[in-house]
């Protein structure tokens, strides 16, 4: 199939996967009532904040060497994992997605060590489409893009929009995404982001979390996120479950969300919006 067809084909994927979601915006969808408990939690902690009492003495200086210790030796791990390789074009690719200088044993000539035959590149990008649901709050759609611009860190950021079918909320999300693992079959990275909501609350936070990639055997993939949206007088804790198929550099996607509000006023008590989302996904 020609690079034209792909493209067609992964379009037209992306506006099926839509449609079909479509039926589900009016199901048990309020974004009034998420309102109302962002509203809810912001007030209750802004009357129960009190000042911070102070550290009293510093402990555990005996286990300071062990930890600086661990510090380094991971230190040293780090650097030979993600500063030692370049890239394939993709996932399954030929050769590999991560690929590593051979290491020379004695009495091995260079020239007698198996080269790669395509070139790699130290750089990754994914751009994404989706579909969304959120029960009690709606459906919509989300864009993403992410990446290492250079071996082990990038660009990591999305926009979505969430309709009940009578009011929308936007949101906007960009920072960096910093690689602590990467291999053929597991990947592990933090990412830190600033973020701006619009239409139905105008709020500005940050985001932070772990992402793991995982690639046990040709075309499946998954996906595991984990992370808190923080704001000034509430949270967010984010986790995505996500399994897909891979087709060269193409990608199509099927998981689960859950976004989960906590009351600190009341830690018994917390609030959760959860649902499917579908999507296609490109490597390049």
């Amino acid at each position: 199939m020609s690079t034209v067809g792909c493209y067609r084909l992964g379009i037209g994927l992306f506006w099926c996967l839509i449609l079909g979601l479509l039926p589900l915006y009016p199901v048990q969808a309020d974004l009034d009532t998420f309102k109302d408990r962002i509203e809810g939690a912001e007030a209750n902690k802004g009357e129960g904040q009190t000042p911070q009492s102070e550290a009293s003495g510093s402990s555990g200086e005996g286990d300071s060497g062990f930890a600086a210790f661990l510090f380094k030796l991971f230190g040293w791990i780090w650097l030979y994992n993600n500063t030692n390789l370049h890239y394939g074009a993709y996932p399954y690719c030929i050769g590999g997605y991560i690929q590593r200088p051979p290491i020379l044993s004695s009495g091995l000539l260079t020239s007698e060590v198996p080269q790669v035959t395509e070139k790699g590149k130290y750089y990754w990008f994914s751009t994404g489409l989706s579909a969304l649901y959120l029960q009690d709050m709606g459906g919509g759609s989300l864009v993403s893009f992410s990446g290492n611009g250079y071996k082990f860190i990038g660009p990591y950021g999305d926009l979505f929009l969430i309709s009940d079918g009578k009011t929308l909320l936007n949101g906007i999300r960009a920072g960096i995404h910093f690689s602590l693992i990467q291999s053929n079959g597991f990947n592990a990275s933090l990412y830190a982001q600033y973020q701006i909501w619009t239409g139905l609350l105008f709020r500005q936070g940050g985001d932070f979390g772990l992402e793991f990639r995982l690639y046990p055997v040709k075309p499946l993939t998954l996906r595991v996120k984990v992370g808190t949206q923080a704001f000034e007088f509430f949270s967010l804790g984010e986790v995505e479950l996500e399994a897909g198929l891979m087709y060269k550099a193409w990608e199509g996607f099927a998981g689960y969300r859950w976004w989960t509000l906590t009351e600190e006023a009341s830690l018994e008590q917390s609030f959760s919006w959860n649902g499917p989302y579908l999507g296609i996904r490109r490597y390049f």
